[in-house]
């Protein structure tokens, strides 16, 4: 079977580590294409990298218009994602479209309405539901009985600088929709995922006052979530926080589940689960391979990816948990301006968006 071709469009960080530790980890299933930065020194650094047999481009219209591959992996700033996506969309390619979708909920069902034209796959870089852990959570989510109560604890580093025709766009709120919506779509994904019901309301309370005092985005956060069925969900965010000791990388985020009859916690790539009506606790390890980037949750996404595009049918991070997620993030987002609880009903209304059941 041949490799699905993918052109690449944004070769800073994250574009460079999904070419390499992910889509080329996958060589049976992708081959790359072409790459696309307007940044000269990552165009630059992607031509030294793969040599003459990939296409090279500054402009991402003039790659859609000559060069023919499948699969089009938009991993560029977050203001970009929605005018991308769209024309990739519309240039009859599927999609693989970085977290967030798109900067608010109205940029969602823009993309969302391009995709439902173009009738093509469209996973949403939500790579946090692909960890392997999170997936034991579900295969065990039995032990929990009735759930209650959910939290996601993460402190960490500040954003790392951004080189690139917006120089550090993510401390912008203009350009990555606010530190919720960039950061924590993440986190409000799995809310979501895990309570199965729609928000009610999001009450978020924080400030910029340690990290990026001379800029408009969060640098820290308490966020509530309530749902229709009764279940909470908690986050807390930090992003000044000094290394923890034995947490590299992506360990430094904690999640946890709370029913009536059960409790399941991960913490340093470790899953912890209790059930009231045995002895004992059971634990399961998710030996990493990558300690800096996303790699082992990006591949296993990667896979359901190419099985959709040959298959048919949709990726567990689809367009609907995109825009849930941003719906969310956007509330919390607003909460923190308004001082005030916000509910989804308000925010339906000022986008014209129904949250997706």
């Amino acid at each position: 079977m041949e490799p699905i071709r993918v052109g690449i469009i944004g070769f800073g960080m994250m574009g460079r580590m999904q070419a390499l530790g992910c889509f080329g980890a996958l060589a049976d299933e992708f081959r790359l294409a072409a790459v696309c930065d307007d940044h000269p020194p990552h165009l630059a650094s992607a031509r030294e990298l793969f040599g003459p047999d990939v296409r090279y481009y500054a402009d991402y219209r003039r790659m859609l218009d000559e060069c023919d591959f499948d699969l089009a992996a938009v991993v560029t700033p977050d203001f970009l994602h929605e005018e991308m996506a769209t024309a990739c969309l519309r240039a009859g390619r599927h999609l693989r479209l970085e977290k967030p979708m798109a900067l608010d909920p109205g940029g969602c069902a823009r993309v969302i309405e391009s995709a439902g034209k173009a009738g093509k796959v469209v996973q949403i870089g939500l790579e946090l539901r692909y960890a392997e852990l999170v997936g034991r959570m579900r295969e065990r989510r039995e032990v929990l009985g009735r759930l209650k109560m959910l939290w996601c604890h993460e402190f960490r580093h500040p954003f790392l600088p951004k080189p690139g025709s917006v120089p550090d766009w993510i401390v912008r709120r203009e350009y990555s929709g606010g530190t919720l919506i960039e950061k924590c779509c993440h986190h409000f994904d799995l809310f979501n995922d895990f309570a199965g019901a729609r928000p009610v309301s999001v009450y978020a309370s924080g400030d910029n006052e340690v990290q990026y005092p001379h800029t408009d985005v969060l640098d820290n956060a308490f966020a509530t979530v309530e749902y229709e069925n009764g279940v909470r969900a908690n986050l807390s965010l930090c992003m000044f926080a000094p290394p923890a000791e034995g947490r590299p990388g992506l360990s430094t985020l904690d999640f946890g589940l709370l029913g009536d009859s059960g409790r399941m916690e991960m913490r340093s790539d470790e899953l912890s689960v209790w059930d009231r009506r045995r002895i004992g606790v059971e634990r399961f390890r998710h030996e990493r391979v990558d300690l800096v980037g996303h790699d082992d949750e990006i591949v296993p996404s990667l896979r359901d990816l190419a099985r959709c595009v040959r298959e048919g049918g949709s990726p567990d991070a689809d367009l609907r948990a995109g825009l849930s997620s941003v719906m969310t993030a956007w509330a919390a987002e607003e909460s923190v301006r308004l001082r005030r609880p916000v509910t989804m009903r308000e925010v339906e209304e000022r986008f014209g968006v129904e949250y997706p059941t």
